[in-house]
């Protein structure tokens, strides 16, 4: 959901008004830290999982939803930059 979220504020981010706009840098910076926060309590429960390879699989798909969660850091800086 959070990585859906920053793809709603990357867009907000891009066509809002000023107002809007810092709403949007506002909600990119807490979903970034949301799905980061996730992300370690994944990883600590995927290493007391015994089936190796499901935690293998949950490690990866965090991963790949913390790639996306960078997305949010772009977005912070655009919205700063154009309100500066």
């Amino acid at each position: 959901m959070c990585a859906d979220a920053l793809d709603a504020a990357g867009r907000l981010a891009d066509i809002g008004s000023r107002l809007a706009v810092s709403d949007a840098g506002c909600a990119a910076a807490i979903l970034k830290g949301a799905l980061e926060a996730a992300s370690l309590n994944v990883l600590v429960n995927t290493k007391t999982m015994t089936d190796r390879a499901a935690a293998q699989r949950l490690n990866e798909r965090c991963f790949a939803l913390l790639e996306r969660g960078a997305e949010g850091e772009r977005i912070f800086r655009a919205v700063r930059e154009r309100l500066t």
